[in-house]
């Protein structure tokens, strides 16, 4: 994997030939990770240039947060919004939300309840409603409590993954848990850019910093650029890396003024 920002001047030819599409994640990339999912802010700077980044380019985020969250943080119109890793889509003239997933939000709401029931006595566990995905973060758990919060979640969830309704999917220091459909980051990122049709066709560009964004990664994979936000760049689908929320606003500035 190549640092993006070293290999710039190669990069900037391949950038010029054509349109682009420029697609995101927020937590890690446009934002710093934090201890607590809502004071994960967009800085005034951030918001700034992605204002002018959708002066050029079409542009979307795509997120584990729920599409209302989401739209909140960021802020902006015109921009197009993933929420729940792409289960819910909204934009200038395109919506999606998965009917298998809305199906699932009564059970998925219940399963929360017995989370927050059962894991309440654990300092520092954060359960989230997402509607139609659910998150247990534990950044702020000691130690020697995980053991036993991986077991709650576990017997917790256990009926409804042998059922076949739910599938659990492992972040940055959260347990995700999703309605058990074939739909991720990558097929929702390859939804957006069929559902755009730029004219004369874009190149898309995809940047993000979870093990969740490597299914858009693999999706872009000869088509487009991709990029992990990592400081220890890990063994990634990705073609190229960033270190940092630092070093995304700087390539975001690059391409605004290229």
């Amino acid at each position: 994997m190549e640092h993006l920002l070293s290999g710039w001047n190669k990069l900037e030819k391949k950038l010029t030939s054509g349109k682009l599409l420029v697609l995101m994640d927020y937590d890690g990339t446009l934002t710093p990770i934090v201890e607590r999912p809502e004071k994960a802010t967009l800085s005034p700077d951030v918001r700034r240039i992605l204002s002018q980044l959708l002066k050029h380019y079409p542009t979307a985020v795509i997120s584990g947060r729920s599409l209302k969250d989401i739209r909140i943080l960021v802020g902006l119109r015109k921009i197009y919004y993933a929420g729940n890793h792409g289960l819910e889509i909204d934009g200038p003239g395109l919506k999606l939300v998965k009917p298998e997933a809305k199906k699932m939000a009564s059970t998925l709401g219940k399963i929360c309840i017995d989370l927050k029931s059962e894991l309440g006595n654990i300092d520092g566990v954060i359960v989230e409603d997402k509607g139609l995905t659910a998150s247990v973060h534990y950044r702020l758990v000691a130690r020697r409590k995980l053991r036993n919060l991986k077991r709650i979640f576990t017997r917790i969830t256990k009926p409804y993954l042998d059922s076949g309704k739910i599938k659990i999917v492992r972040g940055k220091k959260v347990l995700e848990i999703r309605p058990n459909i074939d739909w991720d980051k990558g097929k929702a990122v390859l939804w957006i850019i069929d559902a755009i049709k730029p004219k004369g066709g874009a190149l898309p560009i995809y940047l993000g910093d979870d093990e969740t964004d490597e299914d858009a990664f693999r999706a872009l994979r000869g088509k487009g650029i991709t990029i992990l936000v990592s400081n220890s760049p890990r063994k990634s689908n990705a073609e190229y890396f960033l270190k940092n929320v630092d070093e995304v606003k700087a390539f975001l500035e690059k391409l605004i003024s290229k």
